[in-house]
């Protein structure tokens, strides 16, 4: 029946907590559709019409939503390529923590679409909190590979893959046991939390989950190939190859 006056296909429910009420949200309606959407609740519902009450949500507030969030997302990235830069000392570790970071962010955007899920203030919260312990967790096994990569001589391909396993599988543990205790006490809030608390909970338990996995298996592998890629890492069996067949030359030339 709302579908049919307000000629939204699209329309979003929610159920006030503690209460009675209903939040029906659709596209922006004129005087004459309001007044047929009131008159169908009184009449099918008895709802009084006095007790119906309406807003607009205009484009521009909207955004302003949206710029915000943009521009909250991409100072949390820079300040955090910065820091890693600074700690690390190797701009690899940065750029490979910022994209785990906009596959998280993606993820729970994605989540946002699919869910229907109203974008307000939540929304930014929930996308900082995300980056924020998605980092954390990328922090940790960076800090563990630089320690390993401290012990290494010679930095060729096979060496760095031993560190980079060797790294995650000293901090996998530790990393699925957080990840583990964050997200329950996450789902206690999604299922005991009111609506608007739900609404915050559940992409963040997404984006829990996603963090975890990025960092484990993103982040680490990301730094591994920009690492081989550049120039200070020397692939020792070239040079061996190159020296054998010197070697056999030389023999040649003697005989």
């Amino acid at each position: 029946m709302v579908a049919k006056i307000t000629k939204d296909n699209d329309i979003q429910t929610q159920k006030v907590d503690n209460g009675t009420g209903v939040i029906f949200k659709t596209r922006t309606l004129n005087l004459d559709e309001r007044e047929a959407l009131n008159e169908m609740f009184a009449e099918n519902y008895g709802v009084d019409v006095a007790s119906i009450s309406s807003e607009n949500i205009s484009s521009t507030i909207g955004g302003e939503m949206r710029r915000q969030s943009l521009i909250a997302v991409l100072v949390a990235a820079l300040l955090i390529l910065l820091y890693i830069w600074i700690r690390f000392k190797d701009l690899r570790f940065g750029g490979s923590a910022v994209i785990a970071l906009i596959h998280d962010v993606l993820v729970v955007l994605a989540l946002y679409a699919v869910a229907r899920i109203s974008v307000g203030s939540p929304f930014i919260a929930c996308m900082l909190t995300v980056i924020g312990y998605s980092v954390n967790d990328t922090i940790v096994i960076f800090d563990r590979i630089r320690e390993n990569l401290a012990g290494v001589t010679k930095k060729t391909k096979e060496s760095l893959t031993e560190v980079a396993n060797v790294s995650i599988t000293q901090t996998l543990s530790r990393s699925i046991s957080t990840s583990i205790t964050t997200a329950i006490t996450v789902l206690m809030l999604l299922i005991l939390g009111t609506s608007s608390i739900r609404e915050f909970a559940l992409p963040l338990l997404v984006g829990v989950i996603t963090g975890t996995y990025s960092s484990v298996c993103l982040a680490t592998e990301l730094w591994y190939l920009m690492r081989i890629h550049s120039k200070n890492v020397v692939d020792e069996k070239p040079k061996k190859k190159k020296a054998e067949k010197a070697t056999k030359e030389n023999e040649g030339l003697i005989v």
